[in-house]
């Protein structure tokens, strides 16, 4: 079992940050944890033993060079952001070789601490990545572990999770995005009452705010903007295919099995 850690820093309190809180300190009752909100100094968390960055991409890109003025270097720092390689370019120019890239597979629509929960990460994948520091790299499985999740850590510098995530989380999260758009406005919000399951099921990701995604997109646009151009080469094929039914069961036969995968 991992040892206990004296003092855990959090920068940014929301969802994730908050549910790091509740987690580690089921894991370690009574643990010390300074919590820290975005915009405010880093000074305080220099004693901190584990400091997690739960805030967006850019943010953590931004506080990065800042924090690693204030901290020793036996702080491990893990982040919590929902893209890796731009991240690790960050720490790298800012000289953390403690840093460790991370993205727990956990977390909602909404994203106020309100939300969070003691056993949000447990038994979720949370990758990791820092390949130059395996020392370091041992210290945030066991760390991450300790708060429920199973560690998953990478080999290359964020470029792999990057792409996956692109396929299985952002481009979904636009998807849905962009289908409530144009329910809406073929039919108006006034008409929205009479949706079934089927849509609200469906777009249930387009309740989720920009403040997190404007920088995941922007940090992820290479791996995901051939990903957006390829879906909307297909619909305008199936658009012009409606009538044929072999293509359209050929169409749904090819997600059935895709999705019998999941």
């Amino acid at each position: 079992m991992p040892d206990p850690i004296p003092r855990l820093a959090v920068v940014g309190p929301g969802l994730i940050g908050t549910s790091v809180t509740l987690a580690a300190q089921r894991r370690w009752p009574g643990l010390d944890v300074r919590t820290v909100d975005q915009g405010e100094a880093l000074d305080g968390v220099g004693d901190a033993l584990v400091v997690v960055l739960a805030a967006p991409v850019d943010a953590i890109i931004e506080m990065l060079p800042k924090l690693a003025r204030v901290i020793s270097p036996q702080t491990l720092v893990l982040d919590t952001g929902s893209t890796k390689h731009s991240i690790m370019r960050a720490a790298a120019a800012a000289r953390m070789p403690q840093f460790v890239g991370g993205h727990p597979m956990a977390g909602g629509t909404s994203s106020g601490p309100e939300m969070a929960r003691a056993d949000l990460f447990d038994a979720q994948p949370w990758f990791l990545t820092n390949p130059d520091a395996p020392d370091v790299m041992r210290r945030a499985v066991k760390f991450v572990e300790a708060l429920g999740a199973r560690a998953v850590p990478l080999s290359d510098h964020g470029q792999e999770h990057d792409r996956l995530m692109a396929a299985v989380s952002h481009l979904p999260q636009l998807t849905a995005s962009a289908l409530m758009i144009a329910v809406a406005r073929a039919i108006g919000d006034d008409n929205l009452k009479w949706a079934g399951n089927g849509l609200r099921d469906t777009t249930r990701l387009a309740a989720s705010g920009a403040d997190m995604w404007e920088s995941v997109l922007a940090t992820n646009s290479k791996e995901l903007k051939p990903l957006l151009q390829s879906l909307a080469a297909d619909l305008a094929a199936l658009a012009d295919r409606l009538e044929d039914r072999e293509a359209v069961r050929r169409f749904f036969e090819q997600a059935a099995r895709a999705k019998a995968l999941l």
